[in-house]
């Protein structure tokens, strides 16, 4: 990959911009739980206009990456806006939820019958939520001989169902994910020297997980249950499942840091 032409584009309401007119920063996580992550997008002086066309709750995009060769790292909505001034400079900071606050959305008692199965109760319970579902993909879909009881937060609702299942349940770019990280239809990410790997990649152990992190220039189509295919110096061939990490420009690195697990 080569590091030149890089490429960022922010859509919100009427507002267009990007970074061939204007001067701008971001954090975007990604991972996979349901707790919405909060981006952090920084622009400097924009207009009083500008700044007011940026209202709460409002769906924002992110697109970055290269000439020919960019996608969305964020789809979400504005939590809020803030501006502060140092010497001449201006910089607004828009915080970003990659989904609406679902932590008002709850219920109360909810009773299902004997002999339920799990998965008819997640339908339901990410209708109750409101989210598209991208992909629900149980590993064992359990059955609740002795029924099932509903209440509290739906998304704390939607966690313990999927774990009984032995199935990850996670939120990106505003979707509900219910599926494992080692399977699916993701499409193969080489990563190498060759399309932007930076450094060398580490490997450790965090419980039961064997785990690699490791940072490219910025690539777009990495997210949450991306499949890696790692070639370095010390790694040939090694498949990787992303399970969190992040897109960062802070005006002079324009990279993805992730973190990925073994089949």
């Amino acid at each position: 990959m080569v590091n030149f032409g890089r490429v960022v584009e922010i859509q919100a309401g009427n507002v267009s911009l990007s970074n061939k007119n204007f001067t701008i920063e971001f954090t975007v996580p990604f991972d996979n739980d349901l707790l919405p992550n909060e981006s952090e997008i920084k622009i400097f002086n924009l207009s009083d206009t500008t700044i007011g066309s940026f209202k709460s709750d409002e769906k924002l995009i992110v697109n970055a990456g290269y000439e020919g060769n960019t996608g969305a790292i964020l789809q979400g909505f504005i939590s809020r806006v803030t501006t502060a001034f140092s010497g001449v400079d201006k910089t607004t900071t828009i915080y970003v939820l990659d989904s609406e606050n679902l932590s008002s959305r709850k219920l109360e008692d909810i009773a299902y019958a004997e002999g339920t199965m799990a998965s008819k109760i997640l339908e339901e319970m990410a209708g109750q939520l409101g989210l598209e579902v991208a992909q629900m993909n149980l590993n064992q879909d359990v059955r609740y001989d002795g029924g099932y009881t509903a209440t509290g937060e739906i998304t704390d609702i939607i966690k313990k169902l999927a774990a009984d299942c032995g199935t990850s349940a996670y939120i990106n770019k505003g979707r509900l994910y219910i599926r494992n990280l080692r399977e699916g239809a993701d499409d193969l990410i080489d990563i190498s020297a060759n399309t932007g790997l930076i450094g060398q990649p580490e490997a450790s152990t965090e419980g039961t997980f064997e785990v690699m992190k490791l940072k490219t220039q910025l690539q777009h189509r990495v997210t949450t249950a991306s499949v890696i295919k790692l070639n370095s110096k010390r790694h040939k061939d090694v498949t990787l499942h992303i399970r969190k990490g992040s897109h960062r420009y802070n005006g002079s690195d324009f990279v993805t840091e992730m973190e990925g697990i073994f089949p």
